[in-house]
């Protein structure tokens, strides 16, 4: 029987290796470009005024007359290394963010998927749900349906696994994390990890370039730290589709 959780899998492994491609090449550009323009005898200067125009003022025969915002930002060979790595934690950290949303829409349509395939799982449901696919909402409330269709396969393999992830866990730290990133530039409150040994250790595991410490932290990406991120959030989605598939009795591994 054909799995009808797989072509969903398939989609989101070739959104994931679509985005570890372009990272990994951003990565290889940017900091050859630093090595030129850093060397000995090497010049660089690059300057960006903000200019913008008045949409309520006056025009020259139609056209907008330019409004300087006085913002101004240059880079000079002697910040240039600086400003590439600084670049380059915010694209890859937006590019992890851009993933876990790829997650979420895996793990909307693996429900939504079981809706239609399993009456039960349907039924059991409680009636504020909406089942259609467009209106089931992500975080928390995806998660739930998750595990609650994985029943005790889905607990089972949280608490026993090679990497000691444990699921819930994982996923608060992901969602804390890409929260961060979208909606404070990626200054992570560290009051939104809950105070635990376990989530201490799996957070700094996960990005080895910040300590949960103080009232707040800038998240730091590199591509190294990016890309084991991508495979952990690959693993994960790829362990929830094997739970479901074995649930429903579905063949995972062709």
């Amino acid at each position: 029987m054909t799995n009808p959780y797989k072509i969903h899998l398939s989609t989101f492994f070739e959104s994931i290796t679509d985005f570890k491609h372009k990272s990994n090449r951003l990565n290889k550009v940017l900091r050859e470009d630093v090595k030129k323009y850093t060397a000995d005898g090497a010049k660089y200067f690059s300057a960006t005024s903000l200019v913008i125009g008045d949409w309520t003022g006056p025009t020259d025969n139609g056209w907008k007359l330019p409004f300087h915002s006085g913002i101004n930002k240059i880079t000079e060979k002697e910040n240039y290394a600086h400003e590439v790595e600084n670049l380059l934690s915010r694209e890859f950290g937006l590019t992890f963010s851009q993933c876990f949303e790829a997650f979420e829409t895996l793990l909307k349509d693996l429900i939504h998927t079981k809706i239609l395939n399993d009456e039960i799982f349907k039924s059991s449901l409680p009636d504020n749900i909406k089942i259609e696919r467009s209106s089931l909402k992500g975080g928390e409330d995806i998660f739930k349906l998750i595990k609650k269709a994985g029943g005790e396969r889905f607990k089972k393999y949280s608490k026993q696994n090679n990497n000691n992830f444990k699921f819930a866990e994982t996923f608060k730290v992901f969602s804390e994390i890409r929260h961060s990133i979208i909606h404070s530039k990626g200054q992570l409150k560290t009051s939104k990890i809950p105070k635990d040994v376990y989530y201490k250790k799996l957070f700094e595991h996960m990005l080895p370039l910040n300590k949960l410490q103080g009232e707040t932290i800038q998240l730091k990406f590199q591509f190294n730290v990016l890309n084991k991120l991508l495979i952990y959030i690959s693993e994960f989605d790829f362990q929830i589709f094997k739970i479901l598939s074995e649930e429903d009795k579905y063949d995972w591994k062709t």
